[in-house]
């Protein structure tokens, strides 16, 4: 099987997204934080879940393909690549003061991670989205809710391989057909460490994110 590059077009309702494939490591965008030697030199493919989560967002709501390099260069410029990777509350209050995130009808408004569910599923119930983690050290975009089997269920898209994940596979309800991502997966040393099959985007229940943002619909 070929590997899968650094993009990929699929279908889902009607709508022609975009993946962006973070395993590949021909994501070689500088995405450094000085700060810290370990990660000086990093790139896209090292650390950038986060941005790949807001252009997979952006990409969501708007079917515009948003520049994954240019938003890689304004969370750095904005202090928003902090010592993990990237630090949502102030990429994303940075894109609030830009006016970014209103040119694609949404509002940040500042609420750092949250862990309220019901307010979580109140945000998607009224046209909003969220930025969240599964487990801790991976950022991935909620863009869509349902109710299925009488158990609220959130769709992720996720730029790397959390649903073959040990901490979060077995919280996946379902797989999206068509958006599965043959993987070389390289740490940091530029060494394989394996490879594999998983998949893009797939259902988890509402209980299973945490420390999300919330990105609410203006109007």
């Amino acid at each position: 099987m070929e590997y899968t590059g650094k993009e990929q077009l699929f279908s889902y309702q009607g709508r022609t997204l975009r993946l962006l494939n973070q395993s590949c490591p021909e994501w070689t965008h500088p995405y450094g934080y000085p700060d810290d030697p370990r990660e000086a030199d990093d790139n896209l493919h090292d650390a950038g879940c986060g941005i790949f989560s807001v252009a997979h967002l952006i990409d969501w709501v708007t079917g515009k393909k948003a520049s994954v390099e240019e938003l890689a260069d304004f969370s750095m410029a904005t202090g928003g690549r902090g010592d993990d990777g990237t630090d949502r509350p102030v990429l994303l209050a940075a894109m609030e003061a830009a006016g970014r995130l209103r040119e694609i009808g949404l509002r940040y408004d500042g609420d750092g991670l949250v862990n309220d569910h019901e307010a979580l599923w109140e945000t998607l119930k009224n046209g909003g989205y969220a930025l969240t983690d599964l487990r801790v050290g991976h950022i991935v975009a909620i863009v869509d809710h349902r109710v299925k089997g009488g158990e609220r269920q959130l769709l992720i898209i996720d730029s790397s391989r959390d649903s073959m994940h040990p901490a979060v596979r077995g919280d996946i309800r379902e797989v999206v057909p068509g958006t599965e991502v043959y993987a070389k997966y390289v740490n940091r040393c530029g060494v394989c460490t394996g490879e594999g099959l998983h998949y893009a985007m797939y259902w988890v229940p509402l209980e299973k994110p945490f420390d999300f943002n919330l990105l609410h619909k203006i109007g």
